[in-house]
């Protein structure tokens, strides 16, 4: 049984608490959080054993297996660097971290330690993603993508009110691309592999940070146009364009809830979800742990550098600057 602590009380980490309730072989044990108050409001609600203010006694804890770090996206380096130096089997929420050099950091840290590192990207463990997998050869060549995932924000109402939330801040790495994008940009590399040419045009807010953009990716053969947007809201969909034919895939790369093959007559191949998209990739995280499967471990570390890849050569093209860039 591998037994988890939680960091950060957010909804994220409710969705994790919630998800691995239905992962055999992980419990969730302990809850930290600097406010005592929540952390104890966190326990009750989801049944957890442990609550902890400070961090480096969790870590110190030898009830606790793993953390999963489900905090603002520039304080993931130095938790999970503490996580992993510990000898915590470390699951990271996405983005994974802030840029590539942070990246190649931790994964040494990983080595030295000989500790295990994971993002939760929820992409690659879908049902559906699978099926899309298995069609693309049935509308091949592919000649055109376009994904769309725009979700208004309920933090855009602060920052039209003079805040700066988290979500919209240089200092936390935040924007539209790292927050919704990045789903996207799983979806594509893990399909496609990495493009050839890498353009992103954002709105940005005078701290560079985007609230929506158009990341275009170039491949040998067709362009991929992926919009993430937080201050507006649309019908989302991934539309896969071939030659042969077209699949449909709703609604976003995070949740695929349904994909239709087209063709010349619609077909749904949708493959039912017994699951929330978080409980999928927790069970994956469980079985390479279990299984000591190097091979999957190594594949999903190529898989992460490769988005980071993409994501930094994005944020580049845009001028969008995060505080970590700098440290």
């Amino acid at each position: 049984m591998i037994k988890v602590g939680i960091v950060g009380t957010g909804m994220i980490s409710e969705l994790f608490a919630e998800g691995a309730k239905f992962v055999d072989g992980m419990e969730v044990v302990a809850i930290q959080s600097r406010d005592e108050t929540k952390a104890k409001e966190f326990a009750r609600k989801h049944d957890v054993e442990l609550t902890f203010t400070e961090y480096e006694r969790m870590l110190m804890d030898v009830r606790i297996d793993a953390v999963y770090i489900g905090l603002p996206n520039s304080l993931h380096f130095a938790y999970a660097s503490k996580a992993l130096r510990a000898k915590k089997i470390t699951i990271l929420e996405k983005p994974f971290l802030s840029n590539l050099g942070e990246l190649d950091e931790l994964i040494d840290i990983s080595e030295e330690t000989r500790t295990m590192v994971f993002e939760m990207n929820r992409v690659l463990c879908l049902p559906n993603t699978q099926v899309i997998r298995d069609h693309l050869d049935d509308i091949a060549p592919v000649r055109m993508i376009t994904m769309n995932f725009s979700q208004y924000s309920r933090k855009y109402n602060d920052l039209l009110a003079g805040k700066t939330p988290n979500v919209f801040s240089d200092e936390y790495s935040g924007g539209a691309l790292v927050d919704l994008g990045v789903y996207s940009v799983h979806l594509m590399v893990d399909l496609f592999g990495m493009p050839d040419d890498i353009t992103y045009i954002a709105s940005k807010l005078p701290n560079s940070i985007d609230v929506s953009g158009n990341l275009t990716l170039i491949y040998d053969g067709f362009i991929a146009s992926l919009v993430q947007s937080k201050n507006s809201r649309c019908d989302n969909r991934i539309t896969i364009q071939g030659e042969k034919g077209t699949i449909y895939a709703s609604p976003t790369a995070s949740r695929i809830d349904k994909v239709i093959l087209d063709l010349g007559e619609k077909k749904d191949i949708t493959v039912a979800h017994e699951y929330e998209s978080m409980t999928y990739t927790l069970h994956e995280i469980v079985r390479v742990i279990n299984e000591k499967d190097e091979e999957t471990y190594r594949k999903q570390l190529r898989h992460i550098r490769t988005v980071m890849e993409v994501l930094c050569a994005a944020r580049k093209s845009a001028g969008i600057k995060f505080t970590a860039d700098r440290e």
